[in-house]
């Protein structure tokens, strides 16, 4: 093609269409890229510019890309005053709907939402295992079952990437444990980490292939994932032949040669402590060379050039907070809401029962816990409410509100009855300065802002000619609610002082208490300090926090960041609140209780020492089963909880971390306008002694031994036929399903044949339109190894209607009937007889049909 003309078609007259489509869209022509990037471009280009965006090399038009964070929602670049965002269910919460469409739907809105927010990465999915149940950021990751794992991530993946965003699927490999995991060591064999750590991973390169990959901060059996060569170069990059690109997670890099070498090619965040001129003197030294530098910096160019249309700015109706992206979320929270127990048949309620009362009782009444804390959390367009929800079904009169007791950690938010000193605004004021000001106000601040965020951190945003050792001041008049005790709370990143009408109340500044437990904004905050004041309804009280960013214990990657966190609840007498509430429960007809735990409890940077509730939350509970057999129990958690009072109760739900739709979705469930469909995506045990890590989850010598190696989660339950409390997989619905006409093949030869067909019917026999998760089981009857009895290898939700029957067709594939063997280092699928299970879940009593076939001969192979 020859174009004439202007100065701008000749200089590209020698170009292909192909050539010219691409140099006009700005793609980079990698080769010729890379010949031309000095040493100093290259090095730049593998390391952070700042918290969340690589660099630019403007003479060659390549661009800075953003990341955001996930997987719930992506947040942008900002943890303090950024765009609010849709808010999703926790990880967990999406692996129990086992919709791998209603996945695809999600990652294709999360897709939009990154570029709205201006990013090109989004740092997502999460599909490590809970290996415990008391990992702090368990709800970020789909399930405990590496096969669901790995294909809803796929469809995941597929949906963001569908938008020109790039997921960085996380956090590769086997990442456990939350409590400074920089420090810990994994020792697993082999077939331990490619059947069940490594396989969620290996699903999704085979089904989405992800443009980039975030490796996890622990070691496996001695060395640190990212400086790894056989973990990323062998097993990543060879094996499954993926061409992606690695980057590290946030101050996840401990070293220059060695990390490089290994095929970690991105130091996350920035600026570099690793790369810059220690990278050059390694290539100096030939500790690196250049050639591995290239392949690096080719990877980086490769990824721009995929996410080149996400650099485009969205121009949509449907952009920011859409109702279409509300219905989705509003579905998938909905969906994944588990019903447990329903013995007396008292769900669904019905809002054509004119004249029945309802008690919402419980700390999420009040406080809905809509997400997990840390990196997973973000300001969502808008929350709702239970209560809310609850007296737009039924009429405001029928309806009455107590939290019964407290469940949380630290005090709830100052983020209601809060305006800027002044005026009607609400939220806060900001001033910063970079000395102590004079408690007259004289002193100019450097910079003032608002927010409405009562938790405040400011690791990435501050104003310009703000830098480390500044100080702030945050004013807020409060309107008092209620005429009643309050409680006032302070933690600090920095040191700080409260003041509640200029008199001081809190001094977290002299000195702060030894830490007990663990904190917010990312554990690095201080303890809570908290002090009362007698408030009257309607009368303003005037709150100021004075902090200086100089931290006491600046943790690892704290970046001298400074933040505060406000709180503040109605103070009472629990027994006397308890008293009143057990009342309350008595006198309506359906007590509703929603209780569980939240982003205290559930948190990046720190993990559970318990399974256990608050002691308050479990009484309370008692106490209302005890008071009205009509009782309805809401749990929400991330991750499994134990439930002392679970024979006592009749009706019981779990609704994880619901996201910004949690109101509506728990009040959609109860009141039939969804029928549940939500399988437990966990293992409930009865006890964390049964759990397959209780011996090895921990700090011990910081030693993580897989002792329970491919016997994770539900396998592990079965094999030892120690029954836990509900069962991966399980659910119910408010209708009944039946199976019948299993058909598997007699005879399966993988040599001729890659995949193979199981089909069911399943028919609706109840009087409610529902959806049904068919699980496909599979067991190894006679192997040479010690396998599961029986590993989920497929699974699909259909819709089926009243007296309905559907179709089901599940396809299988190699890894369906295959080990990893240790003997020969391939994937080995034993000739012998095998047992396809339908079940209802992985409990061996819901096991509905079984057929056996034979594999004909055995069949190895290396890589997808």
């Amino acid at each position: 093609m020859r174009l004439r003309g202007t100065s701008r078609t000749r200089h590209f007259e020698l170009l292909t269409s192909n050539q010219l489509l691409d140099a006009i869209m700005g793609i980079i022509d990698v080769d010729k890229v890379l010949a031309e990037l000095t040493i100093h471009e290259k090095i730049k280009l593998l390391a952070g510019q700042d918290t969340w965006c690589t660099f630019a090399i403007e003479r060659l038009n390549i661009p800075s890309i953003r990341t955001t964070d996930g997987p719930h929602g992506a947040r942008g670049v900002s943890f303090f005053n950024g765009p609010p965002g849709m808010l999703l269910p926790s990880a967990t919460a999406m692996g129990a709907t086992f919709d791998r469409d209603l996945m695809a739907a999600v990652g294709k809105m999360l897709g939009r939402e990154t570029r709205e927010k201006g990013c090109q990465v989004l740092l997502a999915p999460t599909v490590c295992l809970q290996r415990s149940p008391l990992i702090g950021r368990g709800f970020e990751a789909f399930g405990e079952d590496p096969w669901l794992s790995g294909t809803l991530a796929s469809d995941y993946i597929n949906g963001v990437q569908s938008e020109g965003v790039a997921c960085s699927i996380k956090h590769y490999a086997a990442h456990d444990q939350s409590t400074m995991s920089p420090e810990d060591s994994i020792w697993a064999s082999e077939r331990t980490l490619r059947e069940v750590h490594l396989l969620p991973f290996q699903i999704a390169m085979t089904q989405a292939n992800p443009w980039s990959l975030m490796t996890s901060y622990h070691r496996i059996n001695g060395t640190h994932i990212c400086e790894d060569p056989w973990i990323i170069n062998q097993i990543l990059r060879n094996d499954w032949g993926w061409n992606g690109l690695v980057m590290s997670d946030w101050f996840g890099t401990y070293s220059t040669a060695e990390a490089l070498n290994a095929g970690m090619d991105l130091e996350m965040p920035g600026p570099t402590r690793w790369r810059g001129p220690l990278l050059l003197w390694s290539i100096v030294s030939k500790k690196v060379k250049e050639a591995t530098l290239d392949v690096a910096v080719k990877n980086l160019l490769n990824l721009t050039n995929k996410v080149r249309p996400s650099l485009e700015p969205v121009l949509s109706s449907t952009a920011g907070n859409s109702p279409e992206k509300g219905e989705l979320c509003r579905k998938v929270a909905a969906e994944s809401i588990v019903l447990l127990k329903n013995e007396k048949g008292i769900l669904p309620l019905d809002t054509k029962l004119g004249g029945k009362t309802y008690a919402l009782i419980g700390p999420g009444a009040l406080y809905p816990a809509v997400s997990g804390g840390g990196s997973a959390d973000l300001i969502p367009y808008y929350v709702s409410k239970p209560l809310d929800a609850l007296k737009e079904l039924v009429g405001a009169e029928n309806v009455t509100a107590t939290v019964g007791c407290y469940g949380h950690l630290f005090t709830p938010l100052l983020s209601s009855s809060v305006t800027v000193p002044g005026t009607d605004q609400e939220g806060y004021y900001l001033e910063y300065f970079m000395q102590e000001p004079d408690s007259t106000g004289i002193t100019e601040p450097l910079a003032i802002t608002t927010t409405t965020q009562a938790q405040m951190y400011f690791a990435d945003n501050l104003p310009d000619g703000v830098t480390e050792g500044y100080w702030i001041r945050v004013s807020t008049t409060y309107t008092a609610e209620a005429t009643c005790m309050i409680q006032l709370g302070l933690c600090v990143l920095g040191k700080g002082r409260l003041y509640v009408d200029g008199v001081e109340k809190i001094d977290l500044f002299t000195s702060q208490p030894e830490k007990t437990l663990q904190t917010p904004m990312f554990d690095q905050a201080s303890m809570e300090v908290t002090t009362l004041v007698d408030a009257k309804k309607g009368q303003k009280y005037e709150i100021v926090v004075l902090l200086q960013n100089e931290s006491l214990a600046a943790g690892v990657g704290a970046l001298n960041a400074g933040g505060l966190r406000i709180g503040c609840c109605e103070h009472f007498d629990p027994v006397m609140k308890l008293s009143e509430t057990v009342e309350l429960a008595r006198a309506v007809d359906y007590p509703i209780v929603i209780a569980g735990l939240n982003a205290d409890w559930e948190s990046e940077a720190m993990d559970r020492k318990s399974l256990a509730l608050a002691r308050e939350v479990d009484e309370l509970i008692e106490a209302v089963i005890e008071a009205n057999p009509n009782s309805i129990i809401v749990m929400q958690a991330g991750c499994p909880i134990t439930l002392p009072w679970v024979v006592s109760a009749k009706t019981l739900l779990h609704a994880w971390y619901g996201g910004q739709e949690t109101g509506n979705a728990i009040m959609d469930v109860l009141f039939g306008k969804i029928n549940p469909s939500g399988r437990l995506s966990v293992t409930f045990p009865k006890r964390l002694e049964d759990t397959p890590a209780f011996l090895s989850f921990g700090k011990q010598d910081k030693m993580l031994h897989y002792g329970e190696g491919v016997f994770i989660g539900h396998r592990y339950y079965e094999k030892l036929q120690n029954s836990p409390l509900f069962y991966f997989g399980y659910g119910l619905s408010y209708t009944t399903f039946a199976y019948y006409d299993l058909k598997v093949p007699m005879e399966v030869d993988l040599a001729s044949q890659d995949t193979f067909e199981v089909s069911v019917k399943v028919q609706n026999t109840g009087s409610r339109h529902g959806a049904e998760v068919v699980q496909v089981y599979v067991s190894d009857l006679k192997s040479s190894v010690q396998r599961p009895i029986k590993e989920l290898k497929g699974y699909l939700k259909v819709h089926v209607p009243v007296d309905g029957t559907v179709d089901v067709s599940v396809t299988l594939d190699k890894y369906a009937l295959s080990f990893w063997s240790q003997e020969h280092s391939k994937w080995l699928a034993e000739a012998g007889t095998f047992e396809i299970v339908i079940a209802k879940s992985a409990d061996p009593q819901d096991e509905v049909l079984q057929q056996r076939f034979d594999l004909v001969a055995d069949y190895l192979w290396l890589g997808l």
